[in-house]
């Protein structure tokens, strides 16, 4: 049984998860760039044409427009970058969360109730000084250090979850924000298909770009702080680790050497 904050379910579900963003990034991010770079060339295209409708300053005002978009998508575009470069590791995360709990929690708990038990129904009469010594110092820290140790697991995997959860959650958030800002260069760029339009089109999408750009970089921000902060929290672990309360001089417990 895991606790509430240990991983649940199959490792696949989340690691596909992961994928999907990725996927999603790579091809969306794509499409923005290239989107984008149709939006620019349509109003180079056509710069010298609407010079005599809306002014000179006016055509030079929407390429520093163009350019300050340039920007805010670099910036998204780069963390996208970064992602798609180092995603693996976030899989590996999750897997090994997972086989904590299947490779060590659940057969070290598993022998918890193994080790309290008799071999034989013969030594339930068993009597005498060796036998007080075996029930009251063997057997209590046997059966404490197995239970000890399937907690520390526990604890491992749930911390290493954590960690993979918060940049799950990283990974889908940015999917859905290039996503966003995708449409929205792409609708900018079919309504730069009318020349008189391409300047509303450049405005509009200057104006929806660095709100979206700022609002969600912020939310980013606040969701890479938590990856750091349960990144650097290791003093948990080992401290937890360190603890040998029930492992004297450190050692494992005989059930699990055997």
């Amino acid at each position: 049984m895991t606790s509430p904050g240990e991983p649940s379910g199959d490792p696949s579900q989340h690691t596909s998860a992961v994928e999907t963003a990725v996927r999603q990034i790579e091809e969306t991010a794509d499409q923005l760039v290239a989107d984008f770079d149709s939006l620019v060339q349509e109003f180079a295209d056509n710069a010298v044409w609407l010079s005599p409708v809306i002014g000179a300053a006016a055509v030079w005002v929407l390429q520093e427009t163009l350019d300050e978009i340039r920007v805010e998508l670099n910036a998204v575009l780069d963390i996208a970058g970064e992602v798609l470069a180092h995603y693996t590791p976030v899989i590996s995360l999750i897997n090994i969360s997972f086989h904590w709990l299947t490779a060590v929690k659940q057969p070290v708990s598993g022998m918890v109730p193994m080790i309290q038990q008799y071999a034989t129904e013969n030594l339930a009469y068993w009597e005498g000084g060796t036998a007080s010594h075996y029930k009251q110092q063997i057997v209590p820290p046997q059966a404490g250090a197995a239970g000890e140790l399937s907690a520390k697991a526990g604890f491992i995997s749930e911390w290493l979850y954590g960690i993979a959860q918060a940049n799950v959650e990283y990974v889908t958030k940015l999917s859905e924000v290039i996503g966003t800002i995708a449409g929205d260069v792409a609708q900018a760029a079919v309504k730069a298909g009318t020349i008189i339009d391409i300047p509303w089109a450049i405005s509009d999408l200057a104006s929806i770009v660095k709100t979206l750009v700022k609002t969600e970089m912020d939310n980013l921000a606040g969701i890479g702080q938590r990856i750091v902060e349960a990144g650097e929290n290791v003093r948990q672990i080992v401290s937890d680790r360190v603890d040998e309360s029930k492992f004297p001089g450190g050692d494992w417990p005989q059930a699990v050497r055997d």
